[in-house]
């Protein structure tokens, strides 16, 4: 047998340039889906403050900042969320690489703060809301802030397409606290 000159060498070079390679891949997905996470978290929040619209005579009377109608609030969120994510009649992203497929709006939750009470309405996907009650300190969004003020907290999902053909479903939830600044 003889011997051949740098054949250790030049396997090597192929493992580290393939390991590269995969390297470089990973990379480039992670940094693609956080950038869809920081669009999908700025349309969350711009849809959330669409919604978020008080009454204004109740803050007139008791200085409460409230939430009249959850459902239309849910109705504004909906239309907001449509046009910040450029979504079609189908709820599905016009831009794929970011949404490639249906959005869906997992949880839209009202929570109105008086009197030291915090009055919960939540629309799920079936769009019926359930109402609750409790107390400000007892109180906590599913992202684990604790609410204090009138917010909204909504979170949806969509699928999201990775190189080679790889699908995920990605979820976002964002709270959105409403408070009056009083100097």
């Amino acid at each position: 047998m003889k011997r051949q000159s740098g054949y250790v060498q030049w396997v090597m070079s192929m493992f580290f340039v393939l390991f590269l390679g995969i390297l470089l891949c990973a990379g480039l997905q992670v940094k693609a889906y956080r950038a869809t996470s920081l669009y999908m978290e700025d349309a969350l929040a711009a849809s959330g403050l669409a919604s978020a619209i008080i009454d204004v005579q109740e803050y007139g009377c008791s200085h409460n900042l409230i939430i009249a109608d959850a459902e239309e609030a849910y109705e504004r969120y909906c239309v907001a969320l449509r046009g910040n994510l450029q979504l079609n009649e189908q709820w599905e992203g016009t831009n794929k690489t970011l949404v490639s497929g249906k959005v869906t709006v997992e949880n839209y939750t009202v929570y109105n703060v008086a009197d030291g009470v915090v009055t919960v309405y939540c629309i799920g996907q079936d769009g019926a809301p359930v109402i609750m009650q409790e107390s400000v300190g007892g109180c906590v969004a599913p992202n684990g802030v604790p609410v204090v003020s009138t917010a909204i907290y909504s979170e949806i999902s969509f699928p999201v397409e990775g190189m080679f053909g790889v699908q995920t479903v990605a979820r976002k939830g964002k709270l959105v606290d409403i408070v009056a600044e009083m100097e």
